[in-house]
């Protein structure tokens, strides 16, 4: 059997698909720009200290793989079931990113940063999302159930809509704008 890929430190530009030739590669510290590799098959890779800018990955499989301290940034993620990845050790950040109708279901994602993502249709069900922060980003029909969103930071996140009884929000921050996403469920005319 083959040892798998081993890339270290190495920039990928403008791919048209993914560089690993076999199952459970490794990047370590390796950046990844302008590459357009949607639908790409990432099961079981191990991504660590890397940066994804300008990237397509949309609807990419990520079954078994591993996001150690892995940073996206103007990147296309549309769909992708992050829910699948490794959770050891996942540690990843998201700076204005399109993350329309992807899943982080049941993902331990304590402290993680959202910068001006557009994160309409994610989902979020039973994630921890603990310390986590939603600068300036489109919540729009984003699901929260069973959601661990303790200090969790939405203070100029918009367009959510999110039940205070249905999640853990204990010191979660909001401002006076986002009172009608969480009082939706009451019907309320809030003007």
């Amino acid at each position: 059997m083959l040892a798998p890929d081993y890339f270290d430190g190495e920039t990928f530009s403008g791919l048209c698909r993914f560089v690993a030739a076999a199952p459970d590669a490794v990047f370590d510290g390796c950046r990844f720009e302008q590459c357009r590799v949607a639908g790409a098959d990432l099961s079981s890779c191990c991504l660590e200290d890397c940066t994804f800018v300008e990237c397509d990955l949309s609807l990419a499989v990520v079954k078994g793989t591993a996001f150690k301290t892995v940073h996206f940034e103007r990147c296309k993620l549309e769909g992708v079931n992050f829910f699948e990845c490794c959770q050891t050790a996942l540690s990843v950040s998201f700076t204005e990113c399109n993350l329309r109708y992807a899943s982080f279901s049941g993902l331990p994602l304590r402290k993680t940063n959202f910068q001006n993502c557009c994160l309409r249709g994610a989902v979020f069900t039973r994630a921890d999302l603990a310390g986590s922060h939603f600068d300036q980003c489109d919540l729009a029909r984003a699901v929260f159930l069973h959601t661990h969103l303790e200090k969790a930071d939405f203070s100029t996140a918009y367009h959510f809509v999110l039940d205070p009884d249905a999640n853990f929000v204990r010191q979660a921050k909001f401002s006076v704008y986002g009172l009608p996403g969480l009082l939706e469920k009451y019907n309320l005319e809030i003007e």
